[in-house]
C-alpha cells in the first residue's frame, strides 16, 4: 500500500508469531517500521503495540491497520479524481498522432543535455554511449567524460507515452506543441503559487544521505528540487483538492497521495526490461538524480495507488475474517479483550509506556546500522504533511544509525550501540521472564554485529540454543535497485533471545576481532567448500559460525568495563572485509570467479 524501506517478509514474521505466542497474547515491536509485525499479529488474533521514532513509519503502519469504509473511500477518491481531471487534464496531455484528438500522457521522458569536457560538443545524453559509472563517450571526439545532474542541468523531452481510447497506447517523439506547452508549465506554477497554492519549501539538512549523494555540491538544496515543475503543479493541485474533502477520510486520501509521491518525482526512470511501459519508481534507499527521468502522470499514479490501497485492505479483511480493528490507548491495551486491538506510538523505544513484565513476545527488525538512514529518506514524504503533525524534517537525535559520512551530529558505531542498548533495556523491562525477544538482522560489517550483540548482552539478553537461523530473501522483496545489483546480499538472520545475564569468566584477555582473524575464519570456511561460495552464502556462513563466539568475546569484555567494550567495538569497526568498497582485501587472498569465492592454494 505504501513504500517503506527494508520491509521484512510477512511469511517469516507470521511463522515467528505462531511459534512464540498464543492467541490473545500481547506483542510489541519497538521498531515497527512498515508494520509487518503488527499486521501479522492482528491476523493471528494477538494484541499488538508498535513504537517507531519515525512519523512516516507510524503513519504507514496505522493506515495499514486502521478500519475504513472502502466504499466511501472509493466514492470520495472518485470525486477527487473527477475534480482534478476537470481542472488539470492539460498538465499531462498531447495530440494523438493518428486520430488528432487531445489525449492523456502517461509520461514524458526527459533527457539531460550534456557538454563534452574535451571538445564542448553538446548533445542529449540519451544519444551517447555509456562506458562506465557516470561516464559517457562523446559522439563527436569519442573521448570519455564524467557527467552528473545538478539543479541547473537543462533537460529536454525525448519521448512521450500517451494513451488514446480509440488508437491505443503509443510511445513516440514529441511535437513542437509539446515543447511549447512544457515551457508554459513554469509560468503556470508561479501563477498558482501567487494565488495561494501550497508546496513544501523545506531545506534538505546536512545529513548522511545529502553527503552520499553530494546534493549541496549539485545545488539541490530543497526537497522540492526532487520534483519537476510539472510534477509540483500536479501534486500541489491534487493535494489542494484533497484538503477540501471530509475530515474522516482526508487522512486516507493523504495516505494515497503520500504513496503517489514515490512514483511522481525526478528519481523515476524507464526500464522496459523490468517494468515494460510503466515508470520505474524511486527504487533504492538513496537520493539519485538520473540523467534521464520520467515525468509520470500524477493522476494516473494516484489512481494506481488507490487501487493498491483498496486491494491491500480487502486482503487484510479477508485474512482477518472482516475483523474490525480498533486503536486503543496504551494504558488500555493490557485490559482490553477485544480482538483487533492495537496501539501505534510515534516516539523513541528508549521510553516504552508499558508496565513491568507485561509483554508476551517482542518481535522486531531493528535498524541495520549504516544500511538505511530512515529519517533522512523519509523526510522526502514528511515535508509534504504539516496537516499530519509533520511538515518539517524528522527529529532523529535518538535514531539508532551509523553514519557513513562525516557531518555535524553524525553518529558512529558507539552511538548506535548505546541507543540500541537503551531500547533493548526497555524491552527487557516490559517483557515477561518467560517471553522471547526475537529479531531479524542483516549487515555485512562486524562493527554493526558487535554493536547489536553488545547492546543485547548489556540489556540482559542471550541467544538461546538453536536460536540462530537464516531466512533467505524472497523475490517480491528484491524489487529495488540495491537488491538487484550483482553480489547484493539477500535474506536475514533470525536471532532468538531470552533474558540471561552475561556469564562470569575467570580473568581472560579479550580477543578482539581483526581483519587478519576474519580472513582466517573465511579461509577455513572456503577450505571446506570446494565448489566455492557466492557472496551471500559466504556472508551467511561467516556469521552463522561466529555469532556465538562474538557473544563469548563480549561477555569477557563486559567484565573489563566500558574501556574494554569500546576497544572491542573500535577494533571491529576496522574490519571491512564484506564492505563492497573494500573487497580488495578478499581479492588479495582468495579467488573470485563466476560469482563465487574459493580458496587459493
Amino acid at each position: 500500500m505504501h513504500r517503506y524501506f527494508a520491509r521484512r517478509p510477512f511469511s517469516v514474521f507470521s511463522a515467528l508469531i505462531k511459534r512464540f505466542s498464543r492467541e490473545g497474547d500481547l506483542i510489541l515491536d519497538p521498531f515497527c517500521g512498515g508494520g509487518v509485525t503488527l499486521v501479522e499479529g492482528l491476523i493471528q488474533k494477538r494484541k499488538v503495540v508498535g513504537y517507531d521514532i519515525n512519523p512516516i513509519a507510524t503513519f504507514v503502519t496505522r493506515k495499514q491497520l486502521e478500519d475504513v469504509d472502502l466504499q466511501k473511500l472509493e466514492e470520495i477518491a472518485g470525486e477527487v479524481i473527477n475534480e482534478y481531471n476537470s481542472k488539470c487534464s492539460d498538465l499531462f496531455a498531447t495530440i494523438c498522432r493518428k486520430c488528432k484528438h487531445k489525449v492523456p500522457v502517461l509520461w514524458f521522458e526527459n533527457t539531460s543535455l550534456c557538454e563534452c569536457k574535451h571538445c564542448g560538443d553538446r548533445k542529449p545524453i540519451s544519444l551517447l554511449k555509456k562506458v562506465g559509472i557516470g561516464t559517457w563517450e562523446c559522439g563527436k571526439c569519442k573521448n570519455a567524460f564524467k557527467f552528473s545532474v545538478i539543479k541547473d542541468t537543462p533537460f529536454k523531452i525525448d519521448q512521450i507515452c500517451y494513451e488514446c481510447v480509440k488508437c491505443g497506447t503509443h510511445i513516440t517523439k514529441p511535437m513542437t506543441s509539446d515543447y511549447k506547452h512544457s515551457k508554459l508549465i513554469e509560468k503556470k506554477l508561479i501563477s498558482d503559487q501567487k494565488k495561494g497554492l501550497w508546496l513544501p519549501n523545506t531545506a534538505i539538512p546536512d545529513c548522511n544521505m545529502q553527503r552520499e549523494s553530494a546534493l549541496f555540491k549539485k545545488k539541490i538544496l530543497f526537497f522540492r528540487d526532487f520534483f519537476s515543475s510539472r510534477q509540483l503543479l500536479g501534486l500541489g493541485r491534487l493535494k489542494k483538492i484533497i484538503m477540501t474533502k471530509p475530515l474522516y477520510l482526508r487522512e486516507w486520501l493523504l495516505f494515497i497521495f503520500s504513496s503517489t509521491l514515490r512514483y511522481s518525482n525526478r528519481m523515476v526512470t524507464f526500464n522496459p526490461a523490468w517494468r515494460g511501459n510503466r515508470p520505474l519508481e524511486w527504487s533504492k534507499p538513496g537520493f539519485w538524480m538520473p540523467p534521464v527521468f520520467l515525468e509520470s502522470n500524477v493522476m494516473v499514479e494516484f489512481e494506481r495507488r488507490l487501487r493498491a490501497v483498496i486491494k491491500g485492505k480487502r486482503d487484510l479483511y479477508k485474512q482477518t475474517g472482516n475483523l474490525k480493528t480498533i486503536e486503543v490507548p496504551i494504558q488500555d491495551i493490557l485490559k482490553t479483550e477485544k480482538e483487533g486491538s492495537y496501539h501505534v506510538h510515534c516516539g523513541s523505544s528508549t521510553d516504552i509506556s508499558i508496565g513491568l513484565e507485561k509483554i508476551d513476545l517482542i518481535l522486531t527488525d531493528p535498524p541495520y546500522g549504516s544500511y538505511v538512514h530512515y529519517a533522512d529518506l523519509c523526510n522526502f514524504w514528511a515535508v509534504w504533511f504539516p496537516e499530519l503533525r509533520m511538515g518539517k524534517c524528522i527529529e532523529n537525535s535518538e535514531e539508532a544509525v551509523i553514519a557513513r559520512k562525516r557531518f555535524p551530529g553524525a553518529k558512529n558505531a558507539n552511538d548506535y550501540q548505546k541507543l540500541l542498548e537503551k531500547c533493548f533495556s526497555e524491552c527487557a523491562r516490559v517483557l515477561k521472564k518467560s517471553g522471547h525477544f526475537v529479531l531479524t538482522f542483516n549487515n555485512r560489517e562486524p562493527k554493526a554485529w558487535f554493536s547489536l550483540l553488545i547492546a543485547a548482552r548489556k540489556a540482559g539478553f542471550n541467544i538461546i540454543e538453536n536460536g540462530i537461523m537464516y531466512a533467505d530473501g524472497i523475490n517480491t522483496y528484491k524489487h529495488t535497485s540495491q537488491s538487484r545489483r550483482k553480489g547484493s546480499l539477500h535474506g536475514d538472520f533470525i536471532l532468538i533471545f531470552k533474558q540471561e545475564k552475561a556469564k562470569a569468566f575467570s580473568k581472560r584477555k579479550v580477543k578482539n576481532i581483526t581483519t587478519k582473524q576474519a580472513l582466517g575464519k573465511i579461509e577455513r570456511i572456503l577450505k571446506t567448500n570446494k565448489q566455492g561460495l557466492d557472496s551471500n552464502d559466504l556472508f551467511r556462513e561467516f556469521y552463522t559460525k561466529n555469532i556465538r563466539e562474538f557473544v563469548r568475546t563480549i561477555d569477557i569484555a563486559i567484565q573489563g568495563g566500558d574501556e574494554s567494550l569500546n576497544e572491542l567495538l573500535s577494533d571491529s569497526s576496522e574490519v571491512g572485509i564484506f564492505d563492497s568498497h573494500r573487497q580488495k582485501t578478499l581479492l588479495d587472498k582468495f579467488n573470485y570467479k563466476n560469482g563465487k569465492w574459493s580458496y587459493r592454494n
